[in-house]
């Protein structure tokens, strides 16, 4: 079983049997390059950025394109159950004119309140775990950005979109047909082995921005296929609470519940360990059953000082993937 989807195919062929759907989506190759998108954006107009300020809980590749505009990176706290402390937000960005990024963690989706302190800055939503209802094109009227991640929760090679209620955005909607990568990622399927560990720290400070545009497959079935959201979502919180069930009695620390009426399409279930011997004994149990469990995030070199030794450092991602009934891999 794999954390994110695995690419079909016959649905490739369904979206180019079928008509277009939605023509309002602004579509490129990745979160990562969506966020170099906004940033640049907001430098078109405005030049003298003092500092991009990111949670401490935040994957490799955001830092690198933080650290690729060569502006200040600080960073506010995250605790263990997906929290942050506004105050302490605005305190970092006092001086105004900063770009801060607030995550919706796993599908998790907040009401970010946006105070009278923060509003001289530019507010940046991350939904990189969030799927968004089909033809949903409503967004806190507060932020000046969101972006997200479709490859993470669809059956897709590339895409993200970029989406803004306060600036018109102008970005390149051809596209382009798929790479190696992309051609050798949409055989995985036919992988007896599907198993994933991602170790923390990154030892490569190189970030190819050089091509924004989503491949042609992808595009394609992001425009034209019909996929149903409120399936989607029904078995992927199926899959979360069976986690729930089958790790409650191994003493390990939930970070979010939910019930199966819930309106969330969670993208994984997450959890952490207080000691390196459960987190490191659950990664080898998930590669002897062939179901991806994942150490996340991938931290960043240069992000590291700012990670207490604690959850932080432990956290397991357990996937919820759609494709996949749990009730029917595990007995």
């Amino acid at each position: 079983m794999t954390l994110q989807p695995l690419f079909d195919y016959k649905i490739l062929l369904k979206a180019i049997l079928s008509k277009k759907n939605h023509t309002n989506k602004i579509l490129i190759k990745s979160g990562r390059l969506a966020f170099n998108y906004i940033i640049n954006d907001i430098k078109e107009n405005n030049n003298k950025i003092n500092k991009i300020i990111l949670p401490n809980l935040i994957c490799d590749e955001i830092v690198m394109i933080a650290e690729y505009h060569k502006i200040e990176v600080k960073y506010y706290n995250i605790d263990n159950e997906l929290n942050y402390d506004i105050n302490e937000i605005e305190d970092i960005a006092k001086d105004e004119n900063n770009i801060i990024v607030l995550v919706n963690y796993f599908g998790f989706v907040k009401d970010h309140i946006i105070t009278q302190k923060l509003k001289n800055n530019f507010i940046i939503e991350d939904n990189a775990h969030v799927l968004k209802k089909i033809n949903d094109d409503n967004q806190n009227p507060f932020l000046d950005y969101s972006f997200s991640s479709l490859r993470k929760l669809l059956p897709v090679l590339s895409g993200a979109e970029v989406y803004s209620s306060k600036h018109k955005l102008d970005i390149n909607q051809d596209s382009r047909f798929p790479d190696f990568g992309e051609m050798k990622y949409s055989l995985r399927s036919l992988k007896k082995s599907r198993i994933g560990v991602s170790k923390m720290g990154h030892s490569s400070n190189r970030i190819d921005i050089s091509n924004y545009n989503i491949d042609i497959f992808s595009k394609l079935i992001i425009n034209n296929y019909k996929f149903s959201y409120s399936q989607i979502a029904l078995q992927r919180r199926k899959n979360f609470i069976f986690w729930e069930s089958y790790l409650k009695d191994n003493e390990i620390n939930f970070m979010r519940s939910i019930n199966i009426n819930d309106e969330i399409c969670p993208y994984a279930f997450p959890c952490y360990f207080t000691n390196d011997e459960k987190y490191n004994k659950w990664l080898e149990w998930g590669k002897s059953r062939n179901i991806t469990i994942i150490a996340w995030p991938k931290y960043h070199k240069d992000t590291f000082k700012y990670i207490p030794d604690n959850f932080l450092r432990r956290i397991l991602l357990f996937p919820v993937n759609h494709q996949f009934d749990l009730n029917k891999i595990i007995s």
